[in-house]
């Protein structure tokens, strides 16, 4: 329950301090990061992290948060990480094992089908059918596999934990991106 409520309640503050996710602009700009369930466009799970690295170091320029060990970590598969504004690169035994997007506007980034952060609930389905479905077990979680992996994350703002109209693409993961209960 108490990590339910932390995912509320960090939800909640960071639509405040994000409100572009209460509606994506029509004239977006185009992405450079696409997620898939193996990783980006630009960096395949199972990659070296200095390659990763120093691809989204020309993507992106230099991380807000520079690669840096994460031991409260090691035991859920990730052993170091380091972050591009709203964009966290997840690595194991120096190789990628996952990526998160959101919240937040910067970088750009979408999945192949072209979910982005801040679509509605009713566009994913759209774009995906009934392989995209909810979750209510840690906050309200979005899942979906597809024919190279699984991506998932959380959707915003929910109705007594219930997904609707409303509710709005929050995050997009894909792999390892900390423990079971750090992530949908």
């Amino acid at each position: 329950m108490r990590n339910r409520f932390g995912a509320i309640v960090t939800l909640t503050v960071s639509l405040l301090v994000c409100p572009s996710l209460q509606s994506p602009s029509q004239g977006a700009p185009t992405p450079k990061l696409v997620f898939s369930g193996n990783g980006l466009n630009v960096a395949h799970f199972g990659a070296h992290e200095p390659a990763v690295e120093k691809t989204m170091h020309r993507l992106l320029g230099r991380p807000t948060t520079p690669l840096s060990p994460t031991p409260a970590l090691q035991n859920c598969g990730v052993s170091a990480m380091s972050s591009w504004h709203a964009l966290s690169i997840y690595f194991d035994h120096e190789k990628l094992v996952g990526v998160s997007l959101g919240p937040g506007t910067e970088p750009v980034g979408q999945t192949a089908a072209g979910l982005r952060l801040g679509y509605s609930l009713t566009r994913a389905r759209e774009l995906y059918g009934r392989t995209f479905r909810t979750s209510t077990n840690q906050g309200v979680a979005w899942f979906l596999k597809t024919s190279n992996g699984r991506l998932d994350g959380f959707l915003v703002p929910s109705t007594g934990l219930t997904p609707g109209p409303s509710s709005r693409i929050f995050t997009i993961d894909a792999g390892d991106v900390g423990c079971p209960a750090m992530s949908p």
